[in-house]
């Protein structure tokens, strides 16, 4: 610890709290839930059990630390089971949240997301933390932008029909690939 984090874990940060990285050292993600999502096709999806605040730590997207290397062979397996939880860390190292990760890795794509991943330096480590771009409604499903390019066009790619205002990577098309 920096020694600058004085509120005990769990809690909420004090007025008097001096750095505003620790709600991810100290485990302050706000409660969650993982349930069907709206997207149609896309499986499960992430839930806020009460409402959010605009700018509120979510929580930290966890999992394996492995090299660029390895999320390459790892992604050519998942893209076969049609699944994949790997984030880019960096140039050098992925998080692969399949294995050990926690219910963030449930968060499905939005262009309209609600939520945010941002790169928090934490005694000097990089970690994901998700904070909310908008005031969020209780039991209100999260979304963020993978950033993945519009041009990328492969039939092993899943693409869900996203219900409503949600829509994939830009597109307003309902047409449901598979």
């Amino acid at each position: 610890s920096c020694g600058a984090c004085t509120d005990p874990p769990n809690n909420p940060a004090s007025d008097g709290q001096r750095c505003r990285n620790d709600n991810i050292s100290m485990k302050r993600g706000v409660r969650l839930l993982v349930g069907e999502s709206s997207v149609e096709g896309a499986g499960l999806g992430l839930f806020t059990q009460h409402s959010l605040m605009k700018g509120d730590f979510v929580d930290e997207y966890v999992g394996d630390i492995i090299s660029q290397e390895e999320a390459e062979r790892r992604g050519v397996v998942y893209d076969r089971q049609n699944m994949s939880y790997l984030f880019n860390l960096c140039s050098d190292f992925s998080v692969d949240a399949t294995v050990k990760g926690n219910s963030t890795r449930y968060a499905n794509h939005s262009d309209d997301p609600n939520i945010e991943p941002r790169l928090v330096r934490v005694n000097g480590d990089s970690r994901i933390g998700f904070f909310a771009i908008k005031n969020i409604g209780p039991e209100e499903e999260l979304f963020f932008d993978y950033g993945y390019s519009t041009e990328i066009d492969n039939e092993k790619l899943f693409k869900p029909n996203h219900a409503h205002k949600f829509h994939w990577m830009g597109s307003k098309s309902n047409k449901k690939n598979s």
